[in-house]
């Protein structure tokens, strides 16, 4: 979770758009949150979240995936 905040975070600076389902900001909140409340962290919410929640977010992120695995196999 911690990754896919940074990740998310440098995304929206560069202005690439969320894909449906996708929300840029809760992934940076989330990330912002277990840096600075790790002692508050909450395991079964963390659990689910990464169990139901990601799960949703690798299959509307999945086409960005692709299209960026083409862009770096191009660049071979």
């Amino acid at each position: 979770m911690l990754k896919l905040g940074e990740a998310a975070n440098r995304l929206s600076k560069l202005g690439v758009m969320a894909p449906d389902g996708v929300d840029w900001a809760l992934a940076v909140a989330n990330r912002n949150f277990i840096i600075h409340q790790y002692d508050e962290l909450n395991r079964l919410v963390t659990w689910r979240t990464l169990s139901f929640d990601l799960v949703e977010w690798e299959i509307s992120l999945r086409p960005l995936f692709d299209k960026a695995r083409a862009a770096n196999a191009s660049c071979e």
